[in-house]
């Protein structure tokens, strides 16, 4: 029952920062402002929009599998996947720990600055808080997946035990 219950929680929280992290990405500013200075630093012109589509697909197969019992282990490791991909590119040099506020990066990126420029800026970060959001979607993931794998682990030992006595 505990198991259960602890992956319903884990679950439901997993859910729903996978869901604010898709409102983000798709209702912000354009360009976006963290595929956009990813595609700036990098001089890879198809992490935006395409890279931003593509991830916000995984994330809401993600989704959708962490929302379903049956499903939860496989849409926790999606999700942990996407979430270790986004750490390594917050600790790369393309994106960086601390990001540029997202209006006015994006009204930059917009403007055609460069991402030499736009550092030049000297624009106000979000001190770490997308790369914590992160870390704590990454952790929850695998949360959920050591649960479920419990929960697994419990289920077959019950159907395992036989019956002690004369009848067994």
């Amino acid at each position: 029952m505990m198991e259960r219950v602890l992956s319903w929680a884990l679950g439901l929280t997993l859910a729903v920062l996978l869901l604010v992290v898709v409102f983000l990405q798709m209702s912000g500013p354009t360009p976006n402002p963290i595929f956009g200075l990813i595609a700036a630093r990098s001089h890879v012109a198809l992490f935006e929009p395409w890279g931003r589509y593509l991830v916000v697909l995984v994330e809401v197969i993600a989704l959708a599998g962490v929302v379903y019992p049956r499903t939860r282990s496989k849409g926790a490791l999606l999700a942990l996947v996407v979430a270790l991909g986004a750490i390594v590119l917050h600790l790369s040099p393309w994106l960086g720990i601390q990001l540029p506020q997202g209006a006015a990066m994006s009204q930059a990126l917009a403007q055609g600055k460069s991402a030499a420029d736009i550092a030049a800026m000297n624009l106000p970060t979000d001190k770490g808080g997308l790369f914590l959001l992160c870390l704590a979607i990454a952790v929850l993931a695998a949360g959920t997946m050591f649960v479920e794998q419990a929960k697994v682990r419990a289920l077959s030992m019950k159907k395992a035990k036989k019956p002690i006595g004369a009848f067994a």
